[in-house]
């Protein structure tokens, strides 16, 4: 158990600081997005021999493809994101998906969590508080825009987690992430294709580097941290990830946060904390 939670807290910690590596480079989101996955399908290669016998069947590249096609959504729609809006706003919204894993987890994996809907409207009251739709300055494009890449971004990574916790016991966390990222990268590379840039050397460096460190590194022991303790505390500790991704905000790009949207941002974690206590889906017994 403190093994799994290990492993999804540093994967969360590193994907806050996906700005730091993003954000000089300026690259459109679609360049981006296509290049980590082709360098996560590559660097997982070498991880590939030191996992489990794959189970190859009908029911695991189904799985596969789904997760391709949400992983191109998520990933697409992330970056897109930050590319329109703060980092605060994308990464906040993004991050309504591990209440959402929470909700559908009774569903999905049989594994009730009995204060989801309360942390779900807690959730959607943040969320609110961030974007401040009351004032005329939230109105702008970008903001609704970005917001909204964000909240869709996070449906598909709801999605994404569950695929992941199934298909990492049938042919490893490696190639849960490296396989799949082939077929994220050719669903997005005709975006790219249609999308003007240059990409120099020193770009794809750091890049490759990303995707070493936040694509496969993090998402491996992410991977392997939910088979330990299941999608819907796997997703809900994914909640450092804003938490890294605003101080990074703050500390390196200078994003201040106004008061609402502070109390937004913690009540969004709080909704967290509530479903990722061990006892919120265990059922309580008297003695006879």
């Amino acid at each position: 158990m403190i093994r799994g939670v290990s492993f999804v807290v540093l994967a969360a910690c590193a994907w806050g600081t996906w700005s730091l590596f993003l954000r000089p480079l300026g690259l459109p989101s679609a360049w981006s997005s296509t290049l980590i996955f082709v360098f996560i399908s590559l660097l997982a290669i070498p991880l590939y021999r030191r996992e489990i016998t794959p189970r190859w069947d009908r029911e695991t590249f189904v799985l596969l493809g789904a997760f391709a096609v949400l992983d191109a959504v998520n990933v697409g729609m992330f970056f897109a994101a930050m590319s329109m809006t703060s980092v605060a706003i994308a990464v906040l919204t993004h991050s309504f998906a591990p209440v959402v894993v929470a909700l559908a987890a009774p569903f999905v994996e049989r594994q009730r969590v009995r204060s989801a809907p309360i942390a779900a409207s807690i959730a959607l009251a943040g969320i609110v508080l961030l974007l401040r739709p009351w004032e005329p300055e939230a109105l702008s494009g970008s903001v609704l825009a970005g917001a909204a890449l964000g909240s869709a971004s996070a449906l598909a990574y709801a999605g994404n987690v569950f695929l992941a916790r199934r298909l990492t016991p049938r042919i490893g966390a490696a190639r849960t992430m490296g396989l799949h990222s082939i077929g994220s990268a050719l669903l997005l590379l005709p975006i790219a294709l249609v999308t003007p840039a240059e990409i120099g050397v020193s770009s794809l460096c750091v890049l490759a580097i990303a995707a070493a460190l936040l694509g496969v590194g993090a998402n491996v022991l992410f991977a392997n941290g939910l088979v330990a303790i299941g999608s819907a505390r796997g997703a809900v500790l994914a909640f450092l990830e804003p938490l890294v991704a605003c101080v990074v905000g703050w500390l390196v790009w200078g994003e201040a946060l106004a008061a609402t949207a502070i109390l937004g941002g913690l009540l969004i974690i709080g909704a967290g904390v509530m479903v990722a206590r061990p006892e919120a889906d265990r059922p309580r017994t008297r003695a006879a």
